[in-house]
C-alpha cells in the first residue's frame, strides 16, 4: 500500500517559508546557530520524530501530545536562543501554552473527542491569560495608571455624552 506524505510535504514547505519569513523580515537566522546551542535542535528532533511518527504510520495518535509540547518547545529555544534570550521574560507561556497544542493535535487526528477539545481549550485559555498579563504588565511601565485611568474615564465620558446626544438628533 501506497503511504501519504502529503501532509510531510506541507509541512516541510510551511517550516521553510516560516525560516524564510524571519530571515528576510527580522534577520532572524536560526541555521547560523553556534555548536554551543546544538542543544536545541536536539529538542526539535525529539518532537519531530513523534510527530512524523504519528504521520507517516497513520497509528497511535498519543504521540501528537509529545510531539507537539517538544515541537513547540524546540521552536520556542531556536527563537530564544537566536534572540540571544532577550524575551524570554515574555515568552514563558509558550511552555504552558505548548501543552495545548500537543492536546489540540491529538483532538485533531483522533477521533475528535470532546474531552481533548475542552481541555486544550482551557490551557489554551491560561496561556493567553499570562500573555496578556505580560502585556498589561509592559504596557503600564510606560503608562501609569495615575495618569491611564483618568484619561480613560475622561475619553468614555466623552464617548458616552457623544452618543447620547447623537442619538437625540441634537448634532
Amino acid at each position: 500500500m501506497k503511504k501519504n506524505y502529503s501532509f510531510v510535504g506541507v509541512l516541510l514547505i510551511v517550516a521553510g517559508a516560516v525560516l524564510l519569513v524571519l530571515k528576510m523580515l527580522f534577520g532572524l537566522d536560526f541555521l547560523n546557530l553556534t555548536t554551543r546551542d546544538f542543544w536545541v535542535f536536539i529538542v526539535l528532533l525529539i518532537g519531530l520524530t513523534f510527530e512524523f511518527s504519528f504521520f507517516i504510520t497513520g497509528k497511535n495518535s498519543g504521540l501528537l501530545i509529545p510531539g507537539g509540547i517538544f515541537t513547540t518547545i524546540g521552536l520556542l529555544f531556536m527563537f530564544e536562543v537566536t534572540t540571544n534570550w532577550y524575551f524570554a521574560e515574555y515568552t514563558w507561556p509558550v511552555y504552558i501554552l505548548s501543552v495545548a497544542i500537543g492536546l489540540f493535535q491529538m483532538y485533531l487526528f483522533s477521533g475528535r473527542e470532546k474531552g481533548l477539545l475542552i481541555a486544550s481549550m482551557i490551557i489554551a485559555g491560561i496561556s493567553a491569560f499570562f500573555f496578556a498579563c505580560m502585556f498589561m504588565n509592559t504596557i503600564l511601565t510606560f503608562i501609569k495608571p495615575s495618569f491611564f485611568i483618568p484619561v480613560a474615564l475622561i475619553a468614555a465620558g466623552i464617548a458616552i455624552f457623544a452618543s447620547g446626544r447623537k442619538t437625540r438628533g441634537q448634532w
